[in-house]
């Protein structure tokens, strides 16, 4: 038995080799994008690819690991965009603007949390949605701060080139994905996972789900605000439509086609919603019907996401040869 399991593990360790080497072969070749890409207009839109990344990386701390339904994406990216622009407009440096960005999207988010802690589910989903909408609506009507409707412009910009901006983003999101993965691969994703499977059950095991829930919310919380500075700092200018109910739908739906509760499923789906209506962008107006009909396709023949189908894939192929 024990030669056996030594077999399997010999086997084993070779592919996962091939497969770490693979994604830093992935990685290093994305990394020297502006290197070969000399068009300004698509390095802009890699790394705009790159901070939807990020902030589809936040939503799927609570979305897809917490089991947690959080709808108040929208008005954390705009809490995120503006704490960052006011802060530059006043003279801030940008990475000081970046970083207390993040700490406001915390900070706001363990708010939210402990007002609508205790509700659930889809109630809990409903309670966030309106607690974007009142950020929205706070970053209408505050005229005097936010210049209302007219929006901000003239602030600083993320870096001075296109490239630079894109390495920028680049690092920050990889930054950010291995903090993810050291936490899922620790104790706390161990938690987070046995929530998400049966929060009562976690409970009996003597875990605090609210405080876990609390700690989740708030570093998603922090990552989406993030990404929404990254965005304004690389848009040059915004107003309160950033935290309309479309910019919700499409992080959402970033997360939904890659596959929530995947390390890269989300970062493949913000890449998939920003870059392939560009490349579509030949067939005119029968681009964004093939577009929608792709979506609505992949959604419902694939509800675990295009990655989470590949690594179902994969598990139930390595339980046929493990029973073989």
């Amino acid at each position: 038995m024990n030669e056996s399991l030594r077999d399997i593990a010999l086997t084993k360790s070779p592919v996962v080799l091939l497969k770490y080497l693979a994604l830093l072969l992935m990685l290093a070749a994305f990394a020297i994008t502006p290197l070969w890409v000399q068009s300004q207009y698509w390095l802009y839109l890699f790394t705009t690819a790159l901070i939807y990344g990020i902030i589809a990386t936040g939503v799927n701390v609570t979305n897809g690991y917490l089991g947690m339904l959080n709808l108040a994406v929208a008005g954390q990216i705009g809490l995120g965009a503006y704490v960052c622009t006011l802060l530059t407009l006043n003279g801030m440096p940008v990475p000081v603007a970046l970083i207390l960005s993040a700490v406001a999207g915390f900070a706001v988010s363990a708010l939210i949390f402990s007002v609508f802690g205790r509700l659930d589910g889809f109630f809990f989903g409903l309670s966030t949605l309106s607690a974007g909408e009142i950020i929205r609506l706070l970053l209408r009507n505050l005229e005097e701060l936010t210049n209302g409707v007219r929006g901000l412009r003239g602030y600083p910009n993320l870096t001075d080139s296109a490239a630079a901006s894109f390495w920028v983003s680049f690092v920050t999101l990889t930054v950010v994905v291995a903090g993810l993965v050291i936490a899922i691969r620790s104790p706390i994703g161990l938690i987070w996972r046995s929530i998400r499977e049966n929060t009562m059950k976690a409970a009996a095991a003597g875990i605090n789900v609210q405080i876990q829930k609390l700690l989740g919310y708030s570093i998603s919380g922090a990552i989406i605000a993030l990404g929404g500075a990254y965005l304004a700092l690389l848009m040059q200018y915004i107003d309160p439509a950033i935290a309309e109910l479309k910019m919700l739908v499409q992080v959402i739906l970033m997360v939904a086609l890659g596959g929530p509760g995947t390390i890269s499923g989300p970062i493949f789906g913000a890449a998939a919603i920003t870059l392939v209506p560009e490349i579509l962008r030949v067939a005119n107006e029968w681009r964004l019907i093939a577009y929608g009909v792709t979506l609505i396709a992949i959604v419902l023949l694939l509800p675990q996401g295009i990655v989470g189908a590949v690594n179902q894939y994969r598990r139930l192929r390595r339980k046929r040869i493990r029973r073989t």
